[in-house]
């Protein structure tokens, strides 16, 4: 399908798109607020019934609510639509380490939801809107299908949002009102992936079952974010170096893939080109709140990023003294289960075999069976 042009704007919604630009935001779409799609809900119920919400169960407890935002918000008439590009080089830890391109810099959930916030205000003051809500990835929305409702991109294959321009290298961001608005389109036609299966191939933890279908319990942003315990042997090794989140589904994108560099807008942590793997591992709670404040890195917590490392450090074949320190004396069990992996990983099984016996965790000793066993 070829791609049409953007499409002429209502009149009643320029001043909205004159506004948002001025605060930083791109006014993409606008749709009626309703219930999803009969076919949409069902899709939503079949993959909560499979399980593959894992331990996201808050989108369990809050299924009507995605089903339709009106039992939570219902004042809402419209819905408007925003993107805002993050494309950036990718980065992460000092000598190795990856992080998702998206928190590199500042917390887009905090950014929007301002810039948002002073949107609903001034449309407030414009007696455009009465009341509103702004949202952005932290609420019972979901966000993805009113994205392609309102034509910010068609579906992709990895079940992201792609815009012909930016690929899936953008935030989505929403701003529920109570007037009911023209329904507008910023294009009235897309492309779509035609015969391409390049994010499907590359997952390193085959996490797709097939075309749009993720099972997020594989995926490697799943398991480094939202899992808090652990994390599956068998999936350990596809991890790689990642240690928060992943983009390999997007870096494979040919949407999107000619991308100018968006850093400059969003910053850049200088704990990244501060520490290493090993600082991370070592670091106290206090230490890593501080140092990422206003990161989403700060999301998974403490002890779940220090988890993660062990993964990275154990794939990169490096850290042999941090992990028998953590291993030795961590406070939290499962940072010190993921350190036994990696030093299993690095080749030292007889200081496994050592300390196996004066274990008194099981959760731990058991790891260092295992990976005993394995090697």
């Amino acid at each position: 399908m070829s791609l049409s042009g953007p499409t002429q704007i209502p009149t009643q919604l320029a001043p909205i798109a004159e506004h948002a630009a001025e605060l930083g935001l791109q006014f993409q779409g606008c749709v009626r607020l309703g219930s999803i799609d009969e076919n949409t809900a069902h899709r939503l119920g079949e993959w909560l019934d499979a399980g593959r919400a894992g331990e996201m169960g808050y989108l369990e407890r809050r299924k009507d609510e995605l089903i339709n935002p009106q039992k939570w918000k219902s004042w809402g008439r419209s819905i408007l639509l925003f993107a805002a590009p993050y494309f950036r080089p990718s980065g992460g830890f000092k000598g190795g380490g990856r992080v998702a391109r998206y928190a590199l810099g500042r917390d887009y959930h905090n950014v929007l939801s301002k810039r948002l916030e002073r949107l609903g205000k001034r449309l407030r003051s414009k007696k455009i809107v009465e009341r509103y809500r702004g949202l952005s990835d932290a609420a019972p929305l979901l966000e993805r299908e009113w994205a392609l409702q309102g034509g910010l991109g068609f579906r992709g294959k990895n079940t992201l949002v792609l815009s012909p321009s930016l690929g899936s290298w953008q935030f989505l961001a929403e701003l529920i009102v109570d007037q009911e608005l023209p329904e507008w389109r910023l294009k009235d036609s897309l492309p779509s992936c035609g015969t391409c299966t390049s994010c499907l191939d590359a997952c390193p933890t085959k996490a797709f079952d097939g075309e749009w279908l993720l099972d997020p319990r594989k995926c490697i942003s799943y398991l480094t974010i939202e899992t808090k315990g652990t994390i599956p042997r068998q999936l350990r090794r596809g991890i790689g170096d990642w240690v928060f989140g992943c983009d390999v589904c997007q870096e494979v994108c040919p949407f999107g893939s000619e991308q100018v560099d968006f850093s400059n807008q969003w910053g850049s942590l200088p704990v990244f080109e501060e520490w290493t793997l090993e600082d991370l591992l070592l670091c106290s709670k206090t230490e890593f709140k501080n140092k990422f404040t206003g990161s989403p890195v700060r999301r998974p917590g403490w002890a779940t990023m220090q988890r993660n490392a062990c993964i990275a450090l154990g794939n990169l074949k490096r850290g042999e003294s941090v992990l028998k320190t953590i291993l030795s004396d961590h406070s939290e069990t499962v940072v010190r289960a993921h350190s036994a992996w990696a030093l299993g990983e690095l080749g030292e099984l007889d200081f496994l075999k050592n300390v196996h016996g004066s274990e008194i965790e099981a959760v731990v000793r058991e790891e260092i069976s295992q990976t005993i066993d394995a090697q």
